[in-house]
């Protein structure tokens, strides 16, 4: 089948292609991909973690979203942490313990989420057996993981203030050190292979078992003693009974087009409020990296991402107002006026999240298309032993203060900033954006859209051009973005950082697949931080 995957990992989009080419549909090729993904980045995604998709069924015209949000387990308690105030890390506001309690080891672990969640893609679309979208994962594992430059940086990038380092993270368990780190507790050397051997046996089991093992089979079982000998919150009820929500896309406009994304405790909402910001503005008209048109768009993010942080939660236990406030269109009309006046929401300190997250954008022949984006949070380091697979951490984006939006609750959701998103031409969808790299996504994925629908770009040229981003505080520039423009705009009113690298490791990696109205097929995958994939099915 004719389509296109583009993901961060190469091998991964390959085997993408790979199914298409095998006769599989586009939800085939975004799980096979997935579980690769698996092995290549161990510490962004895994079967430990959590995530979002937005799905368009090309053959019947079905346009669902899949919720699988890590949440909070049954033992935990919004006060339980109450007492121990935290200090707030310096670049992006989480709640930082001195012993690292909700960010390391079983105490920051909420209840894995993705296994259910594949399994609801599978069970509604897919084409293909499970255990046969298993096995390109399986192999890979087998042969061991080869260390690459994305792997590396886990290294040498430096740990943000209150924020443990790469050395305490994979060290943070035995077990973990005993995979992730070379013999001597140093990092492993370019080229080396890590044995993985212990993930490929727990992916053949779940291949074999089928999803419902990794709940509620001899697999789940080992899961859930493990958690429960090392103090975390997360109970084999939790594993149980745990399910993936399943609903109508948050549905908004663009130039005229339908733009359809994710709901709370996703972001979808910050991506449709930046786009309508901008929407009275001719962009078109504008040049790329000019102060007027980095004036607009840096605002349009400042307001955007304002919002995200005092709205955004778990529906199903606080209000979120995405219509009657965030999109609004009284309130929509003032925000705009207020950026004709000048810098917008310039104030406060950035809370720039840099998440640790996978995504895979898929298109085929049929029409279908996927946006699928899955993660660990960070690397929590807590590996049960024999399983080879690290547990998410998503305790710490959990309000430990009591009587907050995102307060700890047992079965609350985490504030996501994930938001698979698809744009539209007429009544079908040409177009699936997704990004991985914490808050910076909505940023990626709004301009990635700007990029092409206003100025033009290819889906290549549109994830590799210079990119802007802001939650309130300064203005974040890359290196390309030209520096008397920089200060021109300091002459405005806002506050910029002009970053010192062309291709940032700040900003989220943003993957688009494109179907054409001809029936051919583009994709983008995003050159930062070293990575990026696309690979095409032509048969």
């Amino acid at each position: 089948m004719k389509g296109v995957v583009a993901c961060p990992q190469p091998w991964s989009a390959e085997v993408g292609a790979n199914i298409l080419e095998a006769g599989g549909n586009a939800f085939d090729a975004a799980l096979a991909c997935a579980f690769n993904q698996w092995v290549w980045d161990p510490f962004m995604c895994g079967p430990g973690g959590m995530g979002v998709a937005q799905l368009y069924d090309g053959r019947t015209g079905d346009n669902i979203a899949i919720s699988f949000a890590a949440r909070a387990g049954s033992k935990a308690r919004e006060d339980m942490w109450a007492s121990d105030l935290p200090t707030r890390s310096e670049v992006s506001s989480l709640f930082a313990f001195p012993d690292y309690r909700s960010e390391l080891g079983y105490t920051s672990v909420m209840v894995p989420s993705v296994v259910a969640g594949l399994s609801e893609i599978h069970k509604r679309y897919a084409t293909l057996p499970w255990s046969e979208l298993m096995q390109p994962a399986i192999q890979q594992a087998r042969a061991g993981l080869p260390v690459h430059p994305t792997f590396m940086d886990w290294f040498v990038m430096p740990a943000m203030p209150g924020q443990p380092t790469a050395q305490q993270r994979f060290s943070a368990t035995a077990e973990c050190a005993r995979i992730f780190l070379a013999p001597g507790g140093e990092g492993f050397d370019y080229g080396d292979v890590i044995d993985m051997s212990d993930m490929a046996d727990t992916l053949d089991r779940l291949a074999r078992g089928g999803p419902g093992e990794f709940y509620k089979g001899e697999l789940g079982q080992e899961i859930a003693s493990d958690l429960a000998a090392n103090g975390s919150f997360v109970t084999a009820d939790d594993m149980r009974d745990y399910k993936p929500r399943v609903y109508e896309p948050l549905v908004g406009r663009y130039r005229g087009n339908k733009v359809t994304t994710v709901r709370p405790p996703d972001t979808g909402q910050s991506v449709l409020q930046a786009l309508r910001l901008v929407e009275p503005f001719d962009l078109a008209s504008m040049e790329h990296g000019s102060v007027e048109y980095l004036d607009v768009i840096g605002s349009a993010l400042r307001l955007a991402h304002r919002d995200r942080l005092e709205f955004n939660a778990d529906p199903e236990f606080v209000p979120v107002p995405v219509q009657e406030t965030v999109l609004n269109e009284a309130r929509l009309a003032r925000q705009v006026e207020e950026i004709r006046r000048g810098p917008s929401g310039a104030a406060g300190d950035p809370e720039q999240e840099q998440g640790h997250t996978t995504t895979v954008s898929v298109a085929d022949e049929q029409g279908s298309m996927v946006s699928l984006t899955h993660t660990l949070g960070w690397a929590s380091g807590a590996v049960t032993p024999g399983l080879g697979f690290m547990y998410n951490n998503g305790m710490n984006l959990a309000d430990p203060r009591p009587g907050r939006p995102n307060s700890i609750a047992p079965g609350k959701a985490r504030m996501s900033n994930m938001v698979p998103t698809l744009f539209w031409q007429g009544d079908q969808p040409n177009m699936a954006v997704g990004a991985l790299g914490g808050a910076v996504i909505v940023s990626a994925v709004f301009q990635v859209a700007v990029h092409m629908i206003d100025l033009g770009m290819s889906p290549g040229e549109a994830v590799s051009a210079a990119r802007a981003h802001s939650e309130g505080g300064p203005l974040f520039l890359e290196a390309r973005f030209r520096g008397d423009v920089a200060a021109e705009l300091e002459r405005m009113g806002h506050s910029v950082r002009r970053d010192p690298f062309p291709l940032s490791p700040i900003m989220a990696r943003a993957q688009v697949a494109v179907r054409y109205p001809d029936g051919s097929f583009e994709g983008g995958s995003d050159p930062r931080a070293g990575a990026g994939g696309v690979a095409y099915s032509r048969i």
